[in-house]
């Protein structure tokens, strides 16, 4: 038996989302503040015994885009499959699947609704059926509704998906239309039959492990330190006669401990020095008596961890004397440990929801935790933000969380993907190019000169990074654009993704005839021909998917660069590289020719002499803010980053005329520091960004700008 899928309607940051699960190892990714901590309490409500079962839900549990809550509904539903015929298996099974009597006895759904109570359900219902029904009406009913007429019920056999917009509007109820179900009609094949005489929960062995930030306290704690847990599970094994023994020896010891002399000296102190203040007739005895927990519970509570690193044997500290790391490795086996404790036979399913485990634990500890999980008779859920535990996970059993405007969004990146498409794609994602699944945006190129390149121009030019603007570069060498960017699609990762590639047209004039080629342009010529193809298979690659689009530079990465006006970039380059003045001069001649032919060439012939990446390297040294960002790259920026807003346009407006007022092309009288000075004041934002436009309309900002609202 595992959980199959998990449905949220109006649950924290979650309006109305779905998330397949598989069985084994299923792994939840997203940025901070995506919403999984939200995703493992939903989770925990229904499957975790230790959660209290009188759930009860605040007005910060409603979705916030629903603005008024009040009539909404809370619904958290978990479908199963593989279920066994146990009776309470059986309890949340028997969904129709066809004809009247047609059941599917391995198939089940366990929900919470938290809704409101039948008197206010009807008295919806009862507007809804009335002919002059107005939407102040509908107010006025739902102004007098608070929490205290809310309920929390828990039902199996559940038979639809609340999270489907119509369903929720059919069965819970439409509040623009004022339509509204009847309450007395049960519809039990819809919302299911109320649980009665079976906690499902219990039926359940789950254990949480939470995100490993605070181990020290929790290990402290006596509520929630899974080493008591472990400990009193024992205590019960312990012989009568071994109890007694240990029992009657710490009796002793106190006795011992309260009759030294010097203890007894303070006791006596205390009892003159009262005494003294108020006399005989209102002071109290007082005594001090050792009291260690001669009880054999409290005896094992006392017991403390011992721990060590492995690089220091045979030396012993406090937990707080061990690496963070250490301490929160400790913290995790102890929950594993403690799951194996509570997992029996007699369980209908086991689960373990183990919240970002990369927390101060060191890379390979991370990956090597991940792939030793056992997954045999257990259902594993696990969170993270870390690069390296999704670079091992399959991405089949993935779910990408990512945020959105007062919602979370859920994307599967296997969706509608054929099994040996997945399989290369698990391979590729390795630690690094799996920054892609985290990103508000990708692009990706397919060579080491843009990877390296491309970050520095825009930090440089603009004042922020790629990772500020959410942005993942991804390198992907000779795999091919089509098998990465199709994670970018409608049925799966709604994110843009900007592929960037060369055109490859030839920079010499080509013959008419292929037969005239000299060894050079026969070259160019096959190069041509090859990103044409190239051309031809990407935009029908990308044809009908709104998720990914090709930018071309017209002949290569290189030398659109220069021909951008970026001669002096690679000229500064060149003095750096060669001693020889006569070398200097001669290619600076070269680079600076109009002539593409020429010049085009030239730089080529510099890429290919250094190695395209390592002069990439020795290029990115000399870029500055008055470096000219090549067209299709930054209409490809803006692709990839379409939601930038005013304030870090504003920043990047702000960094630009800092940097011009010191440093700007020569003959340029602009006065850069009074334009400066002029933004500072301007408090709206977007006034101010109007002022930068007019007074720079040429700017690499204000092209920006223009392509943003284009």
């Amino acid at each position: 038996m595992f959980i199959s899928k998990l449905s949220l309607r109006n649950f924290r940051n979650f309006r109305n989302v779905s998330l397949n699960f598989n069985k084994g190892v299923n792994t939840i990714i997203g940025e901070n503040g995506s919403g999984k901590t939200n995703l493992f309490h939903a989770i925990r409500l229904l499957v975790d015994e230790s959660m209290p079962r009188g759930v009860r839900l605040y007005e910060s549990d409603f979705n916030r885009s629903l603005g008024k809550w009040t009539g909404h509904w809370i619904i958290i539903q978990i479908e199963f499959q593989e279920l066994d015929s146990s009776e309470e298996a059986q309890s949340i099974a028997m969904h129709k699947i066809g004809a009247v009597d047609d059941f599917d006895t391995t198939q089940g759904t366990y929900s919470m609704f938290f809704r409101p109570r039948i008197e206010i359900r009807r008295n919806l219902f009862k507007l809804s059926q009335s002919d002059d029904k107005t939407v102040e009406e509908l107010e006025k009913l739902l102004s007098g509704v608070s929490l205290n007429d809310y309920e929390s019920v828990f039902a199996g056999r559940g038979n639809v998906d609340f999270s489907d917009e119509e369903t929720y509007s059919q069965y819970v109820g439409n509040f623009t239309e004022i339509t509204f179900p009847d309450p007395d009609d049960e519809q039990t094949d819809v919302y299911g039959i109320k649980m009665y005489g079976i906690s499902i929960p219990n039926e359940f062995a789950c254990t949480f492990a939470k995100a490993l930030r605070d181990v020290e306290s929790d290990l402290r704690s006596y509520r929630d330190n899974p080493l008591l847990n472990l400990l009193r599970d024992k205590e019960k094994n312990i012989s009568i006669d071994k109890k007694h023994e240990i029992e009657e020896q710490v009796d002793i010891l106190n006795k011992n401990i309260s009759g030294l002399e010097e203890v007894k000296g303070v006791s006596k102190g205390i009892t003159q020095t009262i005494k003294e203040a108020v006399g005989e007739t209102y002071a109290p005895n007082v005594n001090i008596k050792s009291e260690l927990p001669s009880e054999m519970e409290k005896i094992l509570q006392s017991l403390k961890l011992w721990v060590g690193d492995p690089d220091e044997e045979g030396h012993e500290g406090r937990l707080w004397e061990l690496s963070l790391g250490g301490a929160n490795l400790i913290y995790l086996s102890l929950k594993l440990l403690e799951f194996e404790k509570i997992k029996k036979d007699n369980k209908i399913a086991n689960f373990i929801l183990i919240e970002e485990p990369e927390a101060h634990i060191h890379t390979h500890i991370q990956k090597t935790l991940f792939q030793k999980l056992d997954k045999e008779r257990t259902q594993v859920f696990i969170s993270t933000h870390s690069t390296h535990i999704s670079s091992v996970c399959e991405i089949s059993s993935m779910n990408i969380l990512g945020r959105g405007k007062q919602r979370a969004h859920v994307f599967a990146p296997s969706s509608n993907l054929k099994a040996d498409k997945i399989i290369k794609l698990e391979r590729y994602l390795d630690a690094n190019r799996t920054n892609l699944l985290f990103a508000k945006g990708v692009i990706l190129v397919e060579g080491d000169a843009e990877h390296i390149l491309i970050p520095e121009i825009i930090k440089k030019v603009l004042g922020v990074s790629l990772d500020e603007l959410g942005i993942s570069l991804i390198n992907i060498g000779s795999t091919g654009f089509e098998n990465v960017a199709q994670l970018f699609h409608k049925d799966r990762i709604h994110r843009n993704c900007s592929v960037l590639t060369d055109n490859d047209l030839s920079i010499v004039k080509l013959p008419k005839d292929p037969k005239d080629d000299n060894q050079y342009e026969r070259d160019c010529r096959n190069s041509q021909i090859s990103g044409v193809d190239r051309k031809e298979k990407l935009e029908l690659f990308c044809k009908d998917n709104n998720f990914v689009k090709p930018f071309y530079a017209k002949y290569t990465f290189e030398v659109d660069f220069l021909l951008e006006g970026n001669s002096y970039e690679i000229i500064q380059t060149v003095e750096k590289a060669f001693k020889k003045q006569q070398d200097k001069d001669r290619i600076k001649g070269l680079l600076e020719n109009k002539d593409v032919s020429i010049s085009g060439k030239e730089v080529l012939r510099l890429a290919e002499k250094f190695k395209k990446g390592w002069f990439a390297i020795m290029v990115s040294e000399k870029v500055s803010n008055i470096t000219a960002i090549p067209e299709y790259i930054l209409d490809a920026t803006v692709f990839a980053c379409p939601t930038l807003n005013e304030s870090i346009l504003l920043a990047i407006a702000k960094y630009r005329l800092t940097k011009l007022k010191d440093y700007h092309y020569i003959g340029d009288t602009t006065d850069y520091k009074s334009l400066l000075d002029k933004i500072i004041l301007i408090e709206d934002v977007a006034e101010a960004l109007e002022f930068f436009i007019e007074e720079l309309p040429h700017d690499v900002l204000s092209k920006l700008i223009s392509k943003l609202n284009a």
